[in-house]
């Protein structure tokens, strides 16, 4: 330091100090990749599709007088495991494919229950079971499966499983056994036929030789590739997911259809409930149902229903 208060800095301890500043740098940059954010332990998981994705959605009219678009249901729907009462003013159709992580999460599968994922995913998470709880068995609504299969040979096996348990009445013990047994990667040996045997070991009431025999011999995957289907043409034509190119149609899962029976409830409350959840709706070819398309924002399914009940 000189007289007046000046610092003067030596050639060599400038070098010096740059290179400590470097070696900081550089550590700073190994601890941080790249000085972005240190990754999170949880899993990158994409939005589950068929390899097709689908087109964006229509856009509902906004002029003066709107003409109610029309929407469909799948023409299976009455083949579709059902929870309820046939019938209902509401019928909440899901289509899903049990590999499908995001499909795990809206089911509550446990790989889902911790709190790295519940921080990032939380507000989806049991959402079916909620709806089972609410709704369903309060006698407010129905639930309608479609357990489709477009992510490999496991998930026809998963879903050739639960189609063969419901032959007995335990369509909705063999799905719960099959989610619960579900981890966010596809085809890794989780859903062999042996082991969707084993775990039906533990349903009460079910006749396991009857259901080792269907499911040996792949005795409900006609039914597993006509609900696929039927669900892949209803959201082509419905032009519903979340792509942008017109030409590339397909199932996106989870998707939810709220199908309301129109002589029970008006138009005027399914479109307020529509609207307010922010969900695309419309009316059947045939008038019977007005159709409402709750996704992908699942966390809105209270939302809706609540609405459409009030």
């Amino acid at each position: 330091m000189s007289d007046n208060g000046t610092i003067t800095l030596g050639k060599d301890t400038i070098y010096g100090i740059v290179i400590v500043v470097l070696a900081c740098l550089l550590v700073l940059s190994i601890f941080t990749q790249g000085f972005g954010i240190v990754k999170s332990p949880v899993q990158n998981i994409t939005n589950c599709t068929a390899p097709n994705p689908p087109p964006v959605n229509k856009t509902q009219p906004t002029n003066q007088t709107p003409t109610v678009i029309t929407l469909e249901v799948p023409s299976s729907i009455n083949d579709a495991p059902l929870m309820g009462t046939a019938g209902s003013a509401i019928t909440v159709i899901e289509m899903f494919d049990f590999q499908c992580p995001f499909c795990g999460m809206v089911a509550g599968s446990d790989w889902v229950k911790t709190p790295a994922y519940l921080s990032r995913y939380g507000a989806i998470v049991d959402t079916v079971p909620k709806i089972e709880s609410e709704y369903v068995q309060t006698g407010k609504a129905s639930l309608r499966n479609f357990p489709v299969a477009f992510l490999g040979d496991e998930s026809v096996y998963a879903s050739n499983a639960a189609l063969c348990a419901g032959d007995q009445g335990k369509y909705w013990e063999m799905a719960d056994a099959i989610f619960k047994a579900q981890t966010p990667e596809e085809n890794n040996g989780k859903y062999t036929p042996d082991k969707l045997k084993e775990m039906a070991k533990n349903i009460t009431g079910l006749d396991t030789t009857k259901f080792d025999a269907c499911v040996d011999g792949n005795l409900k995957t006609g039914m597993v590739n006509t609900l696929t289907n039927d669900c892949s043409v209803v959201a082509s034509n419905n032009q519903i997911a979340f792509g942008t190119d017109p030409s590339k149609a397909g199932l996106g899962t989870p998707t939810f259809y709220v199908a309301v029976d129109a002589t029970k409830i008006g138009k005027a409350k399914v479109e307020s409930a529509a609207n307010t959840a922010g969900f695309l709706w419309g009316k059947s070819a045939d008038g019977k149902r007005y159709v409402i398309i709750a996704s992908p924002e699942y966390a809105k399914l209270k939302v809706l229903l609540d609405a459409l009940l009030s």
